[in-house]
């Protein structure tokens, strides 16, 4: 199960009349907590449960508090504080140390389902979306938009998944897209050549192109993709993708990679007659945090983890210019 909000309620949507369900959101926390304030997940009354608001140490006591909402068709919020002896939360052996409140919320066709159907929509277009909480407990209920005038409120921004494209599907693309896959990424892989970027090497949830790069620009993966992983391994195909990003630089782009040594990316930019300044963001080459490993799925790992830097705002330039073999072609 990948927890990002979009994939708790892609699961959810088909079975939202089946049952009675309950949404539990984070509403604050203070010192340490495995989630924060607006962390959601959903619990039905058959014991599916959907997402996580903590390391599973708090599920199965919320599971009883969620009995009693649909025994009263009401809300109610629930205070664990991990510092307190006398606390369930100590008693569960959590250790934690911090304090979380949560708010509980039958969803219901009576509620129009919290709005949680136009929230899968507003994600399923790309869309952030802004959720307001009612934090009175009588009446469970979920605004989309504005904060309404009163302080009964919890507001919080909800985004649609992290979108990486990936230039080039060979056979070192595959843990790329499995290891996205796995971190709740909305994936596409786009190679021009035959036997490349096939259906059947990854993940169901990627989409597997086969565009040439002249064409890319008018399709929805590369205009939405955050983060590009360029790894043609072919130095004129890769030349011609980024004079394709210098060029036409989808709006949304945080990260953008280039596999291989720094003689060899020279070779690339100058085929493809730019400058490295051209483009919309630094270009990271060699690609990937050195974390050592030089079989294809430590390089995955050490170029996500990288992206993943990128797209969350923290420090992500390589210190170090040669950790990836000069045998990268």
């Amino acid at each position: 199960m990948r927890h990002h909000i979009y994939h708790i309620l892609k699961t959810w949507f088909p079975q939202k009349d089946v049952g009675q369900w309950l949404l539990a959101t984070i509403i604050s926390t203070r010192g340490s907590a495995y989630r924060k304030a607006g962390a959601m997940m959903l619990f039905s009354d058959t014991g599916d449960q959907f997402g996580v608001v903590s390391g599973g140490c708090l599920e199965s006591d919320l599971f009883h508090h969620a009995r009693k909402c649909w025994m009263t068709n009401t809300s109610r919020t629930v205070t664990y504080d991990m510092q307190e002896e006398g606390d369930v939360a100590w008693r569960l052996g959590i250790g934690c140390g911090g304090e979380v409140t949560l708010l509980l919320q039958p969803v219901s066709e009576h509620n129009d389902y919290l709005c949680l159907p136009q929230v899968l929509d507003a994600l399923e277009t790309n869309q952030a979306v802004s959720v307001c909480h009612r934090l009175d407990n009588s009446k469970a209920q979920i605004h989309i938009g504005d904060k309404p005038d009163s302080e009964d409120w919890f507001c919080h921004s909800v985004s649609p998944p992290n979108t990486v494209f990936i230039a080039g599907g060979g056979v070192d693309a595959v843990p790329v897209a499995q290891i996205a896959h796995t971190l709740g990424w909305q994936t596409a892989v786009n190679d021009e050549r035959a036997r490349y970027a096939r259906a059947g090497d990854f993940p169901s949830s990627c989409a597997c192109l086969a565009h040439p790069v002249a064409e890319l620009k008018e399709q929805t993966a590369y205009q939405q993709a955050q983060a590009m992983i360029v790894m043609h391994h072919q130095v004129e195909m890769d030349a011609r993708f980024l004079a394709s990003v210098a060029a036409f630089p989808p709006p949304y782009l945080k990260y953008l990679c280039l596999l291989g040594p720094m003689h060899r990316t020279e070779r690339v930019l100058s085929q493809a007659g730019i400058a490295v300044e051209e483009l919309p963001v630094p270009l990271q080459s060699p690609a990937g945090f050195n974390v050592g490993g030089d079989l294809p799925e430590s390089i995955a790992l050490s170029i996500l983890s990288q992206a993943h830097a990128a797209l969350y705002d923290k420090p992500y330039a390589q210190s170090s210019s040669d950790w990836q073999c000069d045998s990268i072609q």
